[in-house]
C-alpha cells in the first residue's frame, strides 16, 4: 500500500504544481490583466489552498486520511470563496475583495479584543507583561467605533452570512450557472468534515467503525477513502484554474490536455473506488 499511495499522491502533486505554473502569470504582481487589490488579494487565497493542497497530499502519502479530510474541508471552503471573489463585474469583484480582506477581519478583530478583554481579567495583575503579546490585540473604544462606522449588530451578521460557505453554496445552486453546480454537491463533504474538526460522537465513530471491520474490507476502505480525496484535490485544482482565466478573459484550452496527460493517476483512482464497491457490496 505504502508504495501506491507514494505513486498515487507523487502524480497528483505533479498535477497540481502544473495548474500553477499555468495560474503563475496571472498571479504574478506585474500582471496587468487584473485590478491590483483584486490581484493580491485573491491570490493569497489563491496560493493559501494551493500549499494547504500540498499539506493534504502529504497525509494521504502517510494513510492519515482523516486529517486529511480536516485540511481538505479548509480548501473546499477556500476554492467557494475564491470562486465568488472572482465573479461579477469589477467593481463587484473589488467590493467583495474588501469585505472579505478589510472589512470582515476589522469584525473579528472586535470580536477578538472582546475574547482578550475576558481572558487579561483572569490573568494575576503581576504577570500581565507575560501577555503583552495577547493585551496588544484589545481594541479601543475608539477603534471599535471606527470600525463599525455606524453599522447596526444585523448588517454586520449580514455581511457575515454572506461570505458563510452555506450561503455561497446556496447562491451557486440558484445562479442557472452549470459550471457552479457540481461545486454545490461540496456541502456533503464540507459537512461530514465538521464531525472530525469539532471531535463529536459522529466523527469519532467513523473512524472507530471503519477499525472493526475486517483487514481486506478496511484496505479498501481505505483506499477508496484517499483516492476520493486525491481525486477531490485535483478537482480542486481545476477550478481555480478555471475561474482565475475566466476571470482574466484568458484562454484555458489546455485544461482537458493536461487531465489527459494525467490518465493513468484518474484511472487508477477509478479503479481502487470500484474495487472498494466490489469488496463492499458484491462479496
Amino acid at each position: 500500500m505504502d508504495d501506491k499511495l507514494k505513486q498515487l499522491t507523487a502524480l497528483a502533486s505533479h498535477f497540481v504544481g502544473e495548474h500553477f505554473d499555468y495560474c503563475k502569470p496571472l498571479l504574478d504582481q506585474d500582471y496587468q490583466g487584473m485590478h491590483p487589490v483584486v490581484r493580491f488579494v485573491s491570490t493569497q487565497l489563491y496560493l493559501s489552498c494551493q500549499f494547504s493542497t500540498e499539506s493534504s497530499l502529504l497525509l494521504l502519502r502517510h494513510g492519515q486520511e482523516w486529517d486529511s479530510e480536516i485540511i481538505n474541508r479548509s480548501i473546499i471552503e477556500g476554492v467557494v470563496k475564491y470562486i465568488f471573489m472572482l465573479q461579477g463585474t469589477e467593481d463587484e469583484t473589488i467590493d467583495k475583495v474588501k469585505e472579505y480582506w478589510e472589512i470582515l477581519p476589522n469584525y473579528s478583530a472586535v470580536k477578538r479584543s472582546d475574547r482578550v478583554s475576558s481572558l487579561l481579567k483572569t490573568v494575576d495583575s503581576d504577570e500581565l507583561p507575560n501577555w503583552k503579546s495577547i493585551a496588544d490585540l484589545k481594541l479601543e473604544d475608539s477603534d471599535i467605533d471606527s470600525i463599525r462606522e455606524g453599522t447596526n449588530k444585523q448588517q454586520r451578521k449580514s455581511l457575515e452570512q454572506k461570505w458563510s460557505f452555506s450561503n455561497i453554496i446556496q447562491g451557486f445552486s440558484k445562479s442557472g450557472d452549470e459550471r457552479l453546480m457540481p461545486l454545490v454537491h461540496l456541502a456533503y463533504n464540507f459537512g461530514m468534515s465538521s464531525h472530525l474538526i469539532h471531535k463529536d460522537g459522529d466523527g469519532v465513530s467513523m473512524i472507530w467503525e471503519r477499525c472493526t471491520r475486517d483487514i481486506e474490507r478496511q484496505e479498501a476502505v481505505k483506499l477508496a477513502h484517499i483516492a476520493r480525496a486525491i481525486s477531490d484535490l485535483c478537482s480542486f485544482a481545476e477550478a481555480r484554474t478555471v475561474i482565475l482565466h475566466q476571470h482574466c478573459n484568458t484562454e484555458y484550452d489546455f485544461i482537458d490536455k493536461l487531465r489527459d496527460s494525467y490518465s493513468p493517476l484518474f484511472s487508477e483512482l477509478k479503479i481502487l473506488l470500484k474495487e472498494f464497491n466490489k469488496v463492499e457490496y458484491e462479496t
